[in-house]
C-alpha cells in the first residue's frame, strides 16, 4: 500500500529552482544525519518523547533549516536505537510537502535500513545466500514508495556500515555486485520508477572494487567519496561519463584512526575547495551529499554548502571570507551603506574570530586532541598555540558582548559554544589541565547552552567529561567521553599506539605529524610564474598555514609547468620540506607530483609525490591515519651544497602546497 505523499509539482519544483539557484548550480544538495546517538537524538527524546524522538517534530525543524540554506535531499537518521524512517510514512509525506527528496546512504540500498532486521534475518544478509529474503526485504520500499520524490540507493554492503560479506576477491565482489544492480532495476522498472533518480556509492572497501572494473549502470549517478576527512579519494574522469556526478563528502565522522562528531571545525576554503574547485570543476554536478552529523552543530556547513551548490562559478579562493561575512550579516543589522559604520566593523571582527577557529580547528580537530600530540609539538609551537587559545577564547566572549542584546543567544548557538569548547580543550591539552579544571569551564558552557530560548536546545550537548569504563562507558552511549581523549582519560599505551608505523624505514623522508623538534624555516615566494591555463594561488583559510597555495583551476593538463620560486637566504640548510594537504590524485591513471629543481646545480628535477595519494588507500594505511589528523603530510629532500635558490614545478592537477621551508 503506497503513502498518500505525492511526488512534488512541476511548480513546486520550478519554485524551488528559481528561489535556491538550482537550475544553474547543483541540482540536489543535501545533507546525511548520521551518528545522531550524541546530541540528536538525546535531545529530540527529551523534547519530543521517546515514541517519537527523531520523527516529525524534529524533522520538521530539520527541513527549516534545510529549507532556509537552499538544501533538497536528505540522507535521514539511521542508527540504531531509533527506527526506520520510511516505516513511518508520515515521515515522507513530510519531506514531500517541503519539496525535500528522501534517499538513503551508502550502506542503506532501496531506502531499506538493515540495521533494524531482526538478529535471525541480520544472518540471513548475504546475497549469494539469500537472495530471494534480501528481494522481499527491498521490494517492500519499491511497493509503498515508488512513485514519491525519492532517490534510490543500488548496490549493497554488509549491515548497517559492514563490508560486503559476499565475494572474497574484486573479482567475486563484482560479479555478486552488478548481479544485484540487474536485481534492482528490474524491480523499479516493473514499479513504473525506472526513470527515478538512483545513486550508487562506492564507498569504503567498495571503491578498491569499482577501481577494479566493476560496471554501474548508465544512468546511475556515482557519488564519489571522500576519506571520511574530507580528502576526495578519486573522481571520474573520461570513464566515467555516462554516469552524471555526485559527491558523498563529512564533516562529520564516526571511526578509525578517530572520529570527529562533536564540533563543526571543517574551514569553508576546505569545502571549497575540495567541492568546488576539485568536484564541480570536474563534472560533479548532479548531487553532493555532506555527512553533517547531529545537524544542529554544523548549521554553518549547511549555509556554506548551500551557497555553494547554488552557483558553484561565484565563488574563487577568497570563499571563506566571502561565506562568513554572510553568515555573520545574520548577527548584526544590515549595513545601509558601503561605509564602515559600527555594524560593517563587526562583521569584519565575527570573519576575522571564524578565520582563527576554523585554522585552530584544522591544526587540530578538539575531538584529535590527546596527550601524544602535545608531547610531539616542538616547545615554541606548543607555546604559540596556547597563546592563540586563550586569545580566541578572551575573543568569542568580547565578541558576543558586543552584539546586539536580542543576538547574543543565537551567537552563542550557532558560534561562541563550538568556538569557547575548541579553545578551552586546546588549553586543557596544552596546560595539562585535570579533570575539575575541565569541570569548571565547560559544564558553565553546557548550562548556558540549555537555557537558550526558553530551554528548546536543552540536552542536545550532554555529559561532556563522564570518562571511559573498561571498553565501554559508564552509562549510556551518548558520552563524549566516547571520542574526547581527555588528558585524563587515555590508555597507558597510548604514545606506543600512536608512534606504530613512523618508525618503518620507507618512511624515512616522510613526516605525518610533528616530532618534538624544532619546526623548519618556513619560506615565502618570491615569484610565482603561470603555464597552460593555470597558477598557483593562495587560497584564504585553506591548510595549517591558513593560506596554501593550490594549482588552479584543478584540471588536468591546466597549469602543467606552473612554477613557484623560492630563495632559501644565506643560513645553512641541509633539508627542504614540502608540506602538503594530504590529498588524493584526482583521478586513477593521474598522479599529485612536483618537480624541484635547485638553482644552479644542473641535473635533472627532483620528482615529489605527495604520500599515499592512491585512491586504493584510506584510512586504515597508517602514514594516512596520521596525516589527516594533522592535515598535513611533510617530504624532506636533501639540499644540494652551496644551493640558495630553487623553483617548484606543477606536474599534475590537484597538488595543494601548505607550507615550504628548510631544516639545517
Amino acid at each position: 500500500m503506497k503513502t498518500t505523499a505525492k511526488p512534488l509539482s512541476a511548480c513546486a519544483v520550478a519554485a524551488f529552482a528559481i528561489l535556491h539557484g538550482v537550475a544553474d548550480g547543483v541540482k540536489y544538495r543535501g545533507i546525511f544525519i548520521n551518528d545522531e546517538d550524541w546530541s540528536l537524538r538525546p535531545w529530540a527524546v527529551k523534547h519530543f518523547g521517546a515514541e517519537e524522538q527523531i520523527g516529525k517534530s524534529a524533522y520538521t525543524m530539520i527541513f527549516d533549516a534545510m529549507e532556509k540554506y537552499g538544501l533538497n535531499l536528505v540522507w535521514p537518521a539511521m542508527h540504531e536505537g531509533g527506527y526506520e524512517f520510511v516505516s513511518r510514512p508520515e515521515n515522507i509525506a513530510l519531506a514531500g510537502s517541503r519539496g525535500i527528496t528522501v534517499g538513503t546512504s551508502h550502506c542503506e540500498p532501496m531506502l531499506r535500513n538493515n540495521c533494524y532486521l531482526g538478529r535471525a534475518d541480520k544472518k540471513k544478509w548475504s546475497w549469494l545466500g539469500n537472495r530471494d529474503f534480501i528481494k522481499d526485504y527491498w521490494q517492500w520500499a519499491v511497493d509503498r514508495y515508488a512513485t514519491n520524490n525519492v532517490m534510490w540507493t543500488i548496490g549493497m554492503r554488509g549491515i548497517h556500515d559492514g563490508r560486503m560479506r559476499d565475494g572474497k576477491t574484486n573479482a567475486e565482489r563484482i560479479a555478486v555486485l552488478e548481479d544485484v544492480f540487474a536485481e534492482q532495476l528490474a524491480m523499479l522498472e516493473k514499479a513504473g520508477a525506472g526513470s527515478a533518480p538512483r545513486l550508487f556509492v562506492p564507498y569504503k572497501e567498495v571503491l578498491p572494487v569499482f577501481n577494479a572494473g566493476l560496471k554501474v549502470p548508465e544512468g546511475t549517478t556515482i557519488m564519489w567519496v571522500n576519506d571520511n576527512f574530507g580528502y576526495v579519494r578519486r573522481l571520474g574522469g573520461p570513464k566515467c561519463e555516462n554516469h552524471g556526478g555526485g559527491i558523498y563528502w563529512h564533516v562529520s565522522y564516526y571511526g578509525r584512526p578517530h572520529g570527529y562528531i562533536h564540533l563543526y571545525t571543517t574551514p569553508p576554503a576546505f569545502m571549497w575547495y575540495e567541492l568546488v574547485a576539485k568536484c564541480w570543476n570536474n563534472g560533479v554536478k548532479d548531487v553532493w551529499m555532506v555527512n553533517v552529523g547531529d545537524v544542529f552543530q554544523a548549521e554553518l556547513a549547511m549555509f556554506a554548502l548551500g551557497k555553494f551548490a547554488s552557483d558553484p562559478d561565484s565563488w574563487g579562493p577568497d570563499a571563506q571570507d566571502k561565506v562568513l561575512a554572510a553568515w555573520a550579516r545574520d548577527f548584526v543589522p544590515s549595513p545601509q551603506n558601503g561605509e564602515k559604520t559600527r555594524d560593517n566593523v563587526l562583521v569584519d571582527a565575527i570573519v576575522a574570530h571564524l578565520d582563527e577557529y576554523f585554522n585552530l580547528g584544522f591544526i587540530r580537530k578538539p575531538e584529535h586532541m590527546c596527550v601524544y600530540w602535545t608531547k610531539a609539538l616542538p616547545g615554541e609551537k606548543k607555546q604559540e598555540l596556547l597563546r592563540r587559545y586563550e586569545a580566541l577564547l578572551a575573543a568569542d566572549i568580547a565578541l558576543e558582548d558586543s552584539l546586539p542584546e536580542e543576538k547574543r543567544g543565537e551567537y552563542f548557538r550557532k558560534i561562541g559554544f563550538q568556538v569557547r569548547f575548541l579553545a578551552h580543550s586546546g588549553i586543557i591539552h596544552l596546560s595539562g589541565r585535570d579533570r575539575e579544571y575541565a569541570k569548571s569551564v565547560l559544564e558553565p558552557l553546557a548550562a548556558k547552552w540549555d537555557v537558550l530560548e526558553g530551554g528548546k536546545w536543552s540536552g542536545f550537548w550532554c555529559d561532556t567529561l563522564d570518562e571511559k569504563e573498561g571498553k565501554g562507558q559508564k552509562a549510556a552511549f551518548n558520552r563524549w567521553a566516547s571520542q574526547m581523549q581527555w588528558p585524563w582519560n587515555e590508555p597507558e599505551d597510548i604514545e606506543k599506539r600512536n608512534a606504530k608505523g613512523e618508525r618503518r624505514k620507507d618512511y624515512a623522508d616522510i613526516a605525518t605529524s610533528y616530532d618534538g623538534k624544532s619546526e623548519p624555516k618556513w619560506l615565502e615566494a618570491k615569484s610565482s610564474v603561470p603555464a597552460n591555463g593555470g597558477e598557483w594561488k593562495e587560497v584564504k583559510g585553506l591548510g595549517v598555514s591558513g593560506r596554501a597555495l593550490a594549482l588552479l583551476p584543478v584540471k588536468p593538463g591546466v597549469g602543467e609547468g606552473a612554477s613557484l620560486s623560492y630563495y632559501i637566504g644565506e643560513e645553512e640548510a641541509g633539508k627542504l620540506v614540502l608540506q602538503f594537504l594530504p590529498d588524493f590524485a584526482l583521478w586513477p591513471g593521474l598522479k599529485l607530483r612536483v618537480a624541484v629543481a635547485f638553482e644552479g646545480k644542473g641535473g635533472a628535477p627532483v620528482i615529489v609525490e605527495v604520500p599515499k595519494s592512491d585512491s586504493n588507500l584510506n584510512e586504515k594505511d597508517p602514514v594516512r591515519a596520521k596525516a589527516v589528523q594533522d592535515n598535513f603530510i611533510r617530504v624532506k629532500l636533501d639540499i644540494p651544497e652551496g644551493a640558495k635558490a630553487f623553483t617548484i614545478k606543477a606536474l599534475d592537477p590537484g597538488v595543494v602546497i601548505d607550507k615550504v621551508g628548510v631544516l639545517p
